[in-house]
């Protein structure tokens, strides 16, 4: 009998309560038949286990439970009794089992790792959310077999948080080790790392990040086969896409980067184990883009440099598409920046309907829709998603009325062309070769062509696998071809390139390869361009590019005439240039563009030359060789008025190409505020959510160059997870403290989250000179220092670095070197990126740049709606990342600027800047030194009237009566409230706006 909400409600409750465990046992089998819809003979209770002399409580599939009392008391007996039984069950199977230990209000997740138990993820019990405990338990036991694939449940069951990920990600990891070195494996790494470089702005080399690439393209290719009910009788034909071939679909899946884990005999089975969670979603009825919630589930945020991944939610992409795709049966679509594939599904859905209502048959739709919708990603696990999002799209129904061929036109490729030679469309490809000075070329001549193309370099890859001599493939060039001499030249140079990389065993992927990157060339022809460009470009900041690149970036920007340099060098930002490229390539005359852009693109002082819509570069005797022309057409402003979307302000950007007629920027846009029931709403959702009302384009903001102090504030240390790293005393016992290595233990608060929320604390001695005061958000009031916390440190004043745990050990700390050895230990079996726990503590430097430590700091709070600022005097302590600091000179300079930083004329300033410009309204972060606040000047009379004024407020500050234990928020109200009755905050407001008013 199927579950009622009342019945889940009343078994939540009393699970809270601990119930003891028979009733917990019957509890939890309830929840597993009515709620999960498992067999009742599929339940096996009191399995015994002679081996080890005991007996698993409850084995279902492939996970057992152990059901206890009163986990708090007994997570060690469970813990002792797991792995026997884990070890047992899977030498009996020879499968993978995870255990789940619970007394029904805490449930913990555990699988063998290299013969050892490890823990998987927990869960704790919350009555007001009986669900989640449902969909827990669905995701550690697998037995729903019909699953809705909306994005949310997709992220649930197979992203981040997810039992099956941290399985995967641990036997991913164990058959890299195994194969990784192999030539063929490694090249396709190396090949990987080269793509992905355009997309981060730097080498990232990092094995995790290959290794969830891999783990995506397995679940997108599972998916695949699923909506098209294409069935593959081993891994290896899943990952090749054999069905797929034998059905007469090309373009969707094929042998790649991520085929790489079946050069290990582990290999199929994790693939096949893989697969088999991702299949167990009902595809038929897909409504929207629903793979790429797995994807930034996956990636973890501080990897995507700001907003380079965080894709567009369907609400925004179906409404763009809807303003430019007005004519879907007969314009050509591109979205050069494809991701996932959101816009290529909407643009699709809406030439199908067109067909639709046309009464243009199913084929003949489906055959239009893969010869008028294209997409590109540089980032091939994005391309490989958006060739599943492609099918879902096209929707199961209609891919049983198909046409006998078809080919998905979602390519792998560099849509810059950076890695092409020659003149606007005609450009020869090379391709760079890693460890090796030599390239692949391929001319213009064959490139423009993908039939030809596709030709020659199977046949190329058939010559080399029968070792062929160059001149067999110069022979059959010239009898199927008509090349010029360089050209064949050419050609027959690169076979030797490619022969001898079959000879040294990395051969099997250049066909993907060189097939995805020519296409390009293709589109670029002027045959081939498009009625629309649509899409949201990598938003990369130049600063986060690596030398190389920027450098290429630099000089492409000056080519097209948008390179602003100067102080906003650094804020340049790849999405203008981007949008400027896939104008000049792939746009047709009269076509149109809509980008969803950053809000800067509108205002800034960087986007200037972009926003002039003339884009080349400047000529002897007053010249200019254009490249290309647009007239912008329309915006749509989605600044901190619209929550949540973007973590910055946004807009979308319409633009026609070509001179057109009138100004380059229109005078009126759309603005849009409301607040969304979640990022991804539905279209339906937002239009009820959102309004939007017409307002002028927003005037240049200039205050980039105008701030002195901007660029000498630094955001804290990233002093996270507080629990490896926060500290608290512990009581000294009769003997006293040990004052050479105190005894301290993890600070414990309400605000910490899973996993770490539920680790017992760190306890033990740590050496005094590494245990510091550590300045929290919460530690700094207007005009006064509250109190700051512990915490540990690991800087070596005479190494002047941070220590791990090993270099402790080498210089002797063994208190230190113990605590940072649990710390890494956790910071590994835990941690939700990765980098190592020393990396992440000084993420950017933000810790070892606060050495030496300066005698005066200014430290202002990020977040709140109100700023707090105060002088921290402190000569050991370390500043954490909730506060931006600076080093002055002087106490009156220190004064001159909480001055300006605690008023409310500052505040109401920056919260102009907020809404308009690159930081979200909630958090003030750079934007209120980001003021135009002259740099200090001791002989300026209004500096040293604020400075005086400052004095003043300290003095009215530090007199405030404060209860110990306050909460901080209390402590900021009552220090405010004594300062406007004081009247010393009205005088500093008025200071305030006549310093900013005169500059």
């Amino acid at each position: 009998m199927p579950l009622s909400a009342d019945r889940l409600q009343e078994i939540v409750l009393e699970l809270a309560s601990r119930p003891q465990h028979e009733k917990v046992r019957s509890l939890i089998y309830e929840l597993l038949v009515n709620g999960l819809g498992a067999s009742s003979t599929e339940v096996d209770f009191e399995r015994r286990v002679p081996e080890v002399h005991g007996r698993i409580d409850a084995l279902l599939g492939r996970t057992l439970f152990e059901f206890k009392t009163d986990l708090r008391r007994e997570q060690r007996d469970a813990e002792s009794q797991l792995p026997g039984y884990l070890s047992q069950r899977q030498a009996e199977t020879g499968t993978h089992f995870i255990a789940v230990a619970t007394d029904g209000a805490t449930f913990l997740a555990y699988e063998l790792r290299a013969g050892k138990l490890a823990q998987l993820d927990s869960f704790s019990i919350q009555t007001d959310k009986p669900h989640e405990l449902l969909a827990w338990l669905s995701s550690v036991v697998a037995i729903n077999e019909d699953l809705e694939p909306s994005a949310e449940i997709v992220k649930r069951e197979l992203g981040r948080g997810s039992i099956a990920w941290s399985l995967a990600r641990q036997e991913l990891s164990a058959i890299w080790n195994e194969v990784g070195q192999q030539p063929d494996v490694r090249l396709k790494r190396d090949l990987w790392a080269q793509l992905i470089r355009y997309v981060y702005g730097s080498a990232l080399n990092e094995d995790a990040l290959f290794l969830q690439h891999t783990y995506l393209t397995v679940i997108a290719k599972t998916m695949a086969a699923k909506v098209l009910g294409v069935t593959a009788s081993s891994p290896q034909d899943l990952l090749s896409g054999r069905g797929f071939r034998e059905a007469g679909i090309g373009g969707v899946v094929e042998s790649d980067f991520f085929d790489w884990p079946l050069a290990s005999e582990k290999g199929p089975d994790l693939v096949h184990r893989i697969a088999l969670q991702a299949s167990r979603f009902h595809l038929e009825d897909v409504q929207t883009d629903v793979l790429k919630g797995l994807y930034e589930s996956l990636i973890d945020t501080e990897q995507r440099h700001f907003l380079g991944e965080y894709y567009t939610p369907d609400w925004l992409a179906e409404r763009m598409c809807g303003e430019t795709i007005k004519d879907p049966l007969n314009q050509r679509v591109l979205d050069p920046a494809c991701g996932s594939g959101t816009f290529v599904f909407h643009a699709v859905r809406r030439l199908l309907s067109a067909a639709e209502q046309a009464g243009i048959p199913t084929a003949d739709a489906i055959e239009r829709a893969c010869n008028q919708v294209f997409g590109i990603d540089v980032h091939p696990v994005s391309a490989q998603i958006a060739r599943v999002t492609f099918l879902l799209a096209i929707g199961q129904a209609r891919l049983k009325q198909r046409p006998g061929s078809l080919n998905i036109p979602v390519y792998i490729g560099d849509t810059l062309q950076w890695n092409t030679r020659g003149f606007l469309a005609e450009r020869d490809v090379l391709i760079e070769i890693p460890e090796s000075k030599e390239l692949l070329e391929f001319p213009f001549e064959v490139t423009h062509d993908p039939g030809m193309f596709d030709a020659i370099i199977g046949q190329m890859l058939e010559f080399s696998r029968q070792n062929a001599l160059p001149e067999g493939l110069s022979a059959w060039l010239k009898r199927t071809y008509k090349l010029s001499p360089e050209t064949m030249n050419v050609l027959v140079h690169t076979y030797s390139t490619l022969h001898g990389l079959d000879r040294s065993g990395r051969d099997h992927i250049w066909g993907f390869v060189t097939r995805n990157l020519v296409r390009p060339i293709w589109l670029a022809q002027n045959s081939q361009k498009v009625n629309v460009v649509i899409g949201n470009p990598p938003w990369l900041s130049y600063r986060f590019m690596d030398g190389e690149m920027q450098k290429r970036f630099r000089e492409e920007c000056q080519a097209c005439g948008i390179w602003a340099g100067g102080k906003v060098a650094t804020h340049q930002d790849m999405s203008g240039y981007f949008f400027v490229r896939a104008v000049e390539l792939y746009l047709k005359a009269n076509g149109k563009i809509a980008f969803v852009m950053p809000y800067a693109s509108m205002t800034r002082k960087q986007f200037e030359g972009f926003r002039k819509g003339l884009y080349g570069a400047s000529q002897r005797r007053g010249s200019r060789l254009v490249y290309a022309t647009v007239q912008f057409t329309g915006a749509w402003v989605l600044s901190d008025d619209v929550q949540p979307l973007f973590p910055v302000p946004s807009c979308v950007l319409f633009a026609n190409s070509g001179d057109g007629k009138g100004p380059r920027l229109p005078a009126m846009v759309l603005a849009a505020s409301g607040t969304l029931p979640r990022r991804d709403a539905s279209p339906k959702e937002a239009a009820k959510a959102l309004t939007w009302h017409d307002a002028p384009w927003p005037s240049q903001n200039d205050n980039d160059e105008a701030s002195s102090y901007r660029d000498k504030f630094h955001q804290g240390a990233t002093m996270v997870p507080r629990v490896l790293c926060v500290l608290e005393p512990t009581p000294a016992g009769s003997l006293g403290a040990n004052l050479s290595a105190p005894v301290v233990q993890s600070r414990r608060t309400s605000q910490e989250k899973e996993p770490w929320k539920s680790l017992p604390p760190l306890r033990d001695n740590i050496e005094k000179e590494f245990v510091r005061p550590l300045y929290l958000g919460e530690s700094i009031a207007p005009y006064r220092v509250l109190d700051p916390v512990l915490a540990v440190i690991p800087w070596s004043q005479a190494e002047t670095r941070l220590l791990d745990s090993q270099a402790a050990q080498r210089l002797g700390y063994v208190h230190l070197a113990r605590w940072l050895g649990n710390a890494e230990r956790l910071w590994v079996e835990h941690g939700r990126d990765q980098m190592l726990f020393g990396e992440r503590i000084d993420y950017h430097g933000s810790l070892g740049i606060q050495f030496p430590i300066a005698p005066l700091r200014v430290a202002y709070t990020a977040s709140g709606t109100l700023p707090a600022a105060s002088i921290v005097y402190d000569p050991r302590g370390i500043i954490e990342h909730k506060l931006y600091w600076t080093r002055v000179e002087t106490k009156q300079e220190g004064r001159y600027l909480l001055a300006i930083l605690n008023s409310e004329t500052a505040r109401k300033s920056a919260e102009h800047l907020q809404s308009r410009g690159q930081w979200g309204a909630r958090d003030f972060d750079k934007v209120i030194v980001s003021l135009p606040i002259p740099r200090f000047d001791a002989a300026n009379k209004l500096h040293a009237q604020l400075a005086k004024a400052a004095v003043h407020a300290e003095e009215v500050a530090t007199g405030v009566q404060l209860a110990e234990g306050m909460h901080f928020v209390k402590a900021r109200q009552k220090i405010r409230a004594a300062l406007n009755e004081d009247g010393v905050a009205q005088t500093i407001d008025k200071l305030v706006a006549k310093l900013l008013a005169a500059t």
